[in-house]
Order: C-alpha cells, then sequence, then structure tokens
C-alpha cells in the first residue's frame, strides 16, 4: 500500500465542494494484501480464503454544476477534477473506497484503481468481500482535517449514505491517526517517534527536541505506521523549503526559512512526493496553436509549422514561467502479454523447477522459476502458474523490467525504457518443456522489438496538483494526459505558538557540553567550565555563549516596577506603561505578573493579558499567552536576555496591559535584572 495524498486542493475559498454523482458500471479485482495482521488473518494473500483489497473499476460521471469561476473548468465539476486521494462510495450503501491510481478519464467517465483504505469494509462484513458493486455512486474529497466534504449532496443517495461515511471516517482518522512510510521501520504501538535527515526514529534523550509523535499502530505492514502527532501534520502546504528534520523558520519579511530567527513554524517531516503524469500515446502530436490552460497559464503550442510533436510540446511547457511543471520526453514502455496458442498445458504455467534467461539491456539475467504458491492453491500440484513467474521474475531484479499477473492468468512484462526484450529458455520443466519457444510454458515470445517512440511527461515536483484546461480536447485525447494529482506536498508539523521551548542540560565540563545534540534556545549548566567554577551557556543554534557565571551571579539584582489598576480610561483596549530603562550588558532574568484582583467584566473572548518588551518588540520578554489576569496567581516569564554591550543607547522597557474594557482588576509586572 504506497502512501499517496488524501488532503484535497481543491477545498479553497469560494471553490465549493466536488461531490460528483457517478455510477459503477464495471468492477474487476486487482490485488491481495500482501500482509497478515497477526497468524490467523483470513483474508491476506497467503491466506486460502484471501480477499481483493484493489479493484479496478470504471464508471461514469455526472457533471456538477457550481457558481465558482475559480475551478479548472468555469462554474462545473465533471471527470476530468477526479484525482488521486479522492474517495468513492456506494450511494446506496455509504461504503466508501479510496482512489489510488487512475487508468483513463474524460469529461463522462473514469477508469481507476480503488483502494479499501485500511481493509476497513473487508473486516467489517463476516464475509471479508469488501469491493464495490455496480451502481450509484458518489465521488468525493476529504478536508485538511480528514473529514469528508458531502455538501451538496446528490439525490442519488439512500438515507444510510451520510452517517455511513461519517462513521467510517470517524474510524482512524487519517489525521489523528497519521500513516508515515519507512521501510523496515520496526516501531512498535507506544514508541515515541522522532525525525532527522536520516528519516524516523525512537526518540530518545538527544533526539526529544524533535518528538512528532506517540506510535498507535505498527502498521497496516512493515513499512508503514501510525502515530498520534504531536500537533497537526500540515500537508498542502508546497512553498515549505529545506530537507527532512529539518526547523523551518519565519524570516523577518514573512517568508519560510531555514535560517535560525528564532521564530519556528514547522518541523519538516517528509520531502515532497512529485505528481508525474505519463502519456499513453504513442509519439503524440498536436495542431501548431493550439492552446491550453496548464494551472492557471496559458500555454500555446507551436515549432515552426504543422503538428506540433512530443519534443516541441516540451519546449513550449517549459518556456512558460509559474506552472510549476517540467516537462519531457520519456520511451514508450516496451510491453508483452503472453499468447497461449502455442504452450504445452493449454495455459501458462509449468512443473517448477525450471529457469531462463531475460536481457532487457542489461545483460542476460538468469530467473530460476522455484516458486509454486498459486499453482498449489489453484490446482493442488507443484507447478509455476503466471503469479508465480512473476514472482520470481521480480525477484531476480532486473533493471527497469517488471512483471506482473493480468487478465486470466496471462504473463505481462513492462520494459520502462523502450528496451527489446530477450528471453532464451534454459533448464527445461519437469515435463521438458522450455520457458519460451515450441511448447512453452509462459506463452512469451523469444523477442519483443524495442518500441522506438516516446511519450509526454509532465512532472510537478512540490507534488501538487497538475490542472489541464482546453476548450478543445486535442492535448488530452491526443496525449493521453489528463488532470491529474499522483504525489504529496511536503509534510510538516506546526510547532506550538511558533516558538520551540528550550531546555536546560547538566554537564561536567565545556567538552560534555560541546557533545551535547542541542537546539537554539538550549542551555547548559556546566559544573565545571575549567576554572573551577560553574557557568550557564546558551546555545544559538551554532554556538555555545555564556550568559552567566559564579562570579555574575554575586551582582545583585534589581528590579523594575509598575502596576495596572481597572478601569482605565482613555480609548482602546489596552494601555502601555514605561518600567524603565536597563544598560548594555544587563541581564534580563525574569518577569513576574502578580494578578492581586482578578480581571473581571472585559469585553470579547480574549482573556485580559499582559505584555511585556521594547517598543519594537511589545512582547519580546512576556507575551500573551503566558499569563491570564482573570484568575488570582502569580506568573513567571524566564526571559534570560543579554541587552549587548556593543548597543551604545539604553534599552526603554515597557509594559502593556490588555485589558479588554475590564471594570476591575489590580495586577503587579515586575521586571528583574542584573
Amino acid at each position: 500500500m504506497a502512501q499517496s495524498n488524501y488532503k484535497s486542493s481543491q477545498i479553497e475559498l469560494n471553490i465549493p465542494n466536488k461531490v460528483l454523482a457517478t455510477s459503477i458500471s464495471s468492477v474487476s479485482g486487482d490485488s491481495y494484501w500482501d500482509h497478515a495482521n497477526g497468524s490467523a488473518d483470513p483474508w491476506y494473500s497467503g491466506s486460502g480464503t484471501k480477499k481483493y483489497y484493489r479493484w479496478t473499476i470504471t464508471f461514469s460521471v455526472t457533471a456538477q454544476n457550481h457558481g465558482s469561476h475559480l475551478t479548472r473548468d468555469d462554474k462545473s465539476f465533471n471527470g476530468l477534477d477526479i484525482v488521486v486521494g479522492d474517495w468513492v462510495a456506494m450511494a446506496s450503501s455509504g461504503l466508501c473506497w479510496k482512489i489510488v491510481s487512475i487508468t483513463s478519464k474524460d469529461a463522462n467517465n473514469v477508469t481507476c484503481v480503488v483502494e479499501d483504505w485500511l481493509r476497513y469494509n473487508t473486516f467489517r462484513v463476516s464475509t471479508g468481500n469488501g469491493a464495490p458493486s455496480s451502481g450509484s455512486s458518489v465521488v468525493f474529497s476529504l478536508n485538511e482535517k480528514g473529514i469528508p466534504m458531502l455538501d451538496p449532496l446528490p439525490s442519488t443517495v439512500a438515507s444510510i449514505f451520510y452517517p455511513t461515511v461519517a462513521s467510517r471516517f470517524e474510524y482512524l482518522n487519517p489525521q489523528t491517526n497519521y500513516v508515515l512510510e519507512q521501510v523496515s521501520h520496526g516501531f512498535e504501538k507506544g514508541d515515541i517517534v522522532a525525525v532527522s535527515s536520516t528519516g524516523f526514529a525512537k526518540a530518545n534523550t538527544a533526539t526529544m527536541a524533535k518528538m512528532i509523535g506517540v506510535v498507535s499502530h505498527a502498521g497496516p505492514g512493515p513499512n508503514q505506521f501510525m502515530i498520534l502527532p504531536n500537533n497537526q501534520i500540515i500537508d498542502f502546504e508546497p512553498a515549505i523549503p529545506g530537507s527532512q528534520g529539518d526547523y523551518i523558520y519565519v524570516s523577518s519579511s514573512g517568508e519560510f526559512t531555514t535560517s535560525d530567527t528564532g521564530k519556528i513554524a514547522f518541523l519538516k517531516l517528509q520531502n515532497s512526493i512529485p505528481t508525474v503524469l505519463t502519456g499513453n500515446i504513442d509519439g503524440p502530436t498536436v495542431p501548431s496553436n493550439h492552446s491550453i490552460s496548464l494551472n492557471g497559464k496559458t500555454v500555446t503550442f507551436f515549432d515552426g509549422g504543422g503538428n506540433v510533436n512530443a519534443t516541441s510540446m516540451a519546449a513550449n511547457i517549459n518556456s512558460v514561467a509559474n506552472t510549476f511543471v517540467v516537462a519531457n520526453t520519456t520511451p514508450t514502455p516496451t510491453v508483452v502479454i503472453s499468447n497461449t496458442d502455442a504452450v504445452a498445458y493449454g495455459l501458462v504455467g509449468g512443473y517448477v523447477n525450471f529457469s531462463a534467461y531475460i536481457d532487457s539491456g542489461s545483460g542476460n539475467t538468469l530467473v530460476n522459476f522455484t516458486t509454486d504458491t498459486q499453482g498449489q492453491a489453484t490446482y493442488g500440484i507443484a507447478v509455476g502458474i503466471a503469479e508465480d513467474m512473476a514472482t520470481d521474475i521480480n525477484a531476480a531484479n532486473i533493471a527497469n523490467l517488471t512483471a506482473e499477473k493480468t487478465g486470466s492468468n496471462l504473463l505481462k512484462l513492462t520494459e520502462a525504457n523502450g528496451n527489446a526484450i530477450n528471453i532464451v529458455s534454459g533448464n527445461v520443466d519437469t515435463n521438458g518443456n522450455p520457458f519460451v519457444g515450441a511448447s512453452n510454458t509462459s506463452g512469451l515470445p523469444t523477442t519483443t522489438s524495442a518500441t522506438g517512440t516516446v511519450r509526454l511527461k509532465l512532472t510537478r515536483s512540490d507534488g501538487g496538483p497538475i490542472d489541464i484546461y482546453e476548450a478543445t480536447e486535442n492535448f488530452r485525447v491526443n496525449t493521453g494526459i489528463s488532470s491529474g494529482h499522483t504525489g504529496m506536498y511536503p509534510l510538516a508539523m506546526n510547532i506550538e505558538q511558533g516558538i520551540r521551548t528550550g531546555g536546560t542540560t547538566l554537564v561536567a565540563d565545556i567538552s560534555s557540553r560541546d557533545a551535547l545534540n542541542s537546539q537554539a534556545g538550549d542551555q547548559a549548566y556546566v559544573t565545571n567550565k575549567g576554572d573551577g567554577e560553574w557557568g550557564l551557556f546558551l546555545y544559538t543554534g551554532s554556538a555555545w555563549v555564556q550568559v552567566s557565571d559564579e562570579d555574575s551571579a554575586n551582582t545583585d539584582a534589581k528590579t523594575l516596577t509598575t502596576t495596572f489598576t481597572a478601569p482605565i480610561g482613555g480609548f482602546g483596549t489596552s494601555s502601555t506603561n514605561v518600567l524603565g530603562n536597563i544598560s548594555p550588558g544587563r541581564r534580563i532574568i525574569s518577569v513576574s505578573v502578580d494578578v492581586d484582583t482578578a480581571f473581571t467584566g472585559y469585553s470579547g473572548s480574549t482573556l485580559p493579558n499582559i505584555e511585556v518588551g521594547t517598543v519594537a518588540d511589545p512582547d519580546a520578554y512576556c507575551d500573551s499567552p503566558s499569563n491570564d489576569l482573570t484568575v488570582q496567581e502569580n506568573f513567571i516569564c524566564n526571559a534570560d536576555y543579554v541587552y549587548p554591550v556593543s548597543n551604545t543607547q539604553d534599552q526603554l522597557l515597557r509594559a502593556r496591559l490588555n485589558h479588554y474594557n475590564a471594570t476591575a482588576g489590580n495586577v503587579t509586572v515586575k521586571l528583574t535584572y542584573v
């Protein structure tokens, strides 16, 4: 089960929900789930009662008219707007399946592969048959919270539809049980997970600063796991820079940056997965001067006259700025499928063991056919049939060559780079039948020629959608490319309040301090900094800076104080008092907010609070979330800031009361410095 996006980028201001009335006309099994959930899993591929978890379906689409001019097609959704990550639900029952790939689509019809996500439907019914069926259906999207967007509902749905769909997404909601992927991760339920540049790992004292959540399920399968995230995971913002494990900061100009500005916005969890759309038409051409809208930008095709070929189309697309898309050509894959006319047993299959040499451009590779799992399950004898042969070919790891079972026990080979496929029989099967040739076991020819043609390929590296609109569909028909979203934006986690909380670590000496895996804002208390005295150090992100030592601690502390009493006269909802000045080299230790009388009678929903700082940064030393004036309590802000000695003027300190028209209340603000 490959990870794919679930958040629809269509859910934006003044763009309605995409809720399309559809009708499924055909359903065929695609693949089984390969990993047993426990020793008695009755439905996975290795069970005698295995059930499909993916199906290929075809459905018709009724256009959804709306009032927005901001969609791909003006004031309308149709089949071309359906993308990977959307969901299909039966109108009669509300059972849902996730679209994981799209084979073909036009305005009126879609053929795609759908998945029983997390095998929810499989285990919902006693038979394990979680398949969709023919009949009325609905296609919809999820929002960034993993909630289905179902307004407006088509009139075709039954009364049970909405509660069934809603209940399904309450089950392991994808935002609160977020699925991440890492090969052979080895996590167990309850593990605390942190992220770094090398991936995900169990958190420890050195990596807790980048802890992202707790494992809620060690699956599905060996390469995926679910976490209960510490905070919301963002998967709809393409502009997140940096690499996996980086802190993402807010710059002075409001842009995202990996440079440490002291204001952390996100922790990056995963790089983007590109959206890739490859045409299915060999040697495509479009008429000269034909135009399309590509992610909102107009692209006009031309190459000097006549029809425009794939190479020129790619150049035309790449010449237009801000489409987010790079176009190129890619060789047409070489594909060959079994023909049973010359097989020894009337079907694809042979008695194991036998072998063959396959050359698809990387030299001869010996493939030993020893697998008979499906042959045994089907016929009760040691024969390898098409699915078994595909398993053995893929296990040989031939570059750019994949094998699969297709149709009714047919073997399909695909060489991605368009090279010729040459096969030579090795050892014959038990009855003397070769892999290829007369009376063969595979149904494959000895030689399949190279294609010699190319197809058009579009890539969006940030993982966002590729939206295409054209008045006359020459581009879609002639290239086989339509709008799609097959990738994922980068994943990032919100950092609470935009600021990371630093910690203090006790170490014996400077060398132990330097060995710490620290982040900006962390402190180290060194019991002996080399002169027999203790020292307190602050890590800036690039270096340790001493903020105090045994000698400086002996300096007398001083306090600046001011008091506010409500009601406050004047206008507005805030009032500012000057605390005083501090000289260069002074260190602000803390700010105390003492609520002597709780504030009452304020207006609005925001609680009265105190901010302490400077004219340029009003909450530099104590911010509003750190205190609540509606309770009689003492609040402490640990500022621990040194006003640089390089400054030539004193720093003016101010306290601001956000009273919101409170009718009563008294608070004393004390700033302590040395």
